[in-house]
């Protein structure tokens, strides 16, 4: 079973480090938003990217396993006074949203901690609007001082197939900085 990241350390997740390596609006320019997009985060943490997301688009569903992780993007929420986010508290297996209610679904550093990817593949393809997209970044399969354990990671190539057979089929692929790489697919 992958590990999950605790809900303890979210303050890593907000390191002037990480921004470094992974910056959330570079990363978020490439994933082509604008005003009308709906943007499902699953797995936002502690918004890392929803938040900045939800000054570029209509509405940003911010979606995580972990209540503790939502709390935290619920006080950013009030401290800035941000109307477009909603939280949303789900289960592995199983995104809460209605059919069709997302443009996008963004799952950033999440797809290799997924004990089982075809109920999340399924759901996306659910909840995913007509011409929908689904963009995973995640850690590329090389060895640092920090990240997921290696044997957790899983290729670019990995990954294009696992949603392949999961019925998207991959339309970009691009370094989302030094350590990731980003994926982008359509239904």
């Amino acid at each position: 079973m992958a590990h999950k990241f605790d809900a303890k350390n979210a303050g890593i997740l907000e390191s002037v480090d990480r921004q470094k390596f992974l910056n959330p609006d570079s990363i978020l320019e490439k994933a082509g938003l604008d005003s009308d997009t709906v943007i499902a985060d699953l797995g936002c943490g502690s918004g890392y990217f929803a938040i900045p997301a939800s000054k570029m688009v209509k509405k940003v569903y911010a979606i995580d396993v972990q209540q503790e992780m939502l709390d935290i993007v619920r006080e950013k929420i009030r401290k800035g006074k941000l109307t477009n986010i909603v939280t949303v508290l789900s289960e592995e297996s199983s995104i809460p949203l209605p059919d069709n209610s997302a443009d996008v679904l963004f799952m950033a550093n999440v797809f290799h901690e997924l004990d089982d990817r075809d109920p999340i593949l399924k759901e996306g393809k659910r909840i995913l609007r007509r011409f929908g997209r689904l963009i995973i970044i995640d850690w590329k399969k090389m060895e640092m001082d920090f990240g997921p354990p290696m044997e957790e990671r899983l290729t670019a190539d990995e990954v294009v197939s696992i949603c392949e057979e999961g019925g998207f089929r991959v339309m970009e692929r691009m370094e989302a900085g030094m350590y990731n790489y980003m994926l982008v697919f359509g239904i």
